[in-house]
């Protein structure tokens, strides 16, 4: 049962890329399209220590190409990354 329901989705899985991170695509992305390696910035830290919010940036040389905000720096890059892949893709 198990290896039929794998089977079924390892298909959509591969097609769509959905085994990869978000910020493994964008720099495949980036890589790819400007032959440049994406770099996160931390452009703002909010809150008190133990329910800190974090702001990250993306940047492509100096260009900012998206924002993302999250609760540790980590979730603040996928952020950021799931929505400068968006704006890739359009």
């Amino acid at each position: 049962i198990i290896r039929s329901i794998i089977r079924k989705h390892n298909k959509d899985i591969i097609a769509n890329k959905t085994f990869k991170d978000s910020k493994s695509q964008l720099q495949e992305l980036t890589q790819e399209k400007a032959g440049i390696t994406p770099e996160y910035k931390v452009l703002k830290e909010s809150g008190p220590d133990h329910d800190k919010k974090f702001a990250v940036g993306i940047f492509l040389g100096k260009s900012l190409i998206a924002k993302g905000v999250g609760s540790s720096k980590q979730d603040a890059q996928v952020d950021a990354a799931e929505k400068a892949i968006k704006e890739y893709e359009k």
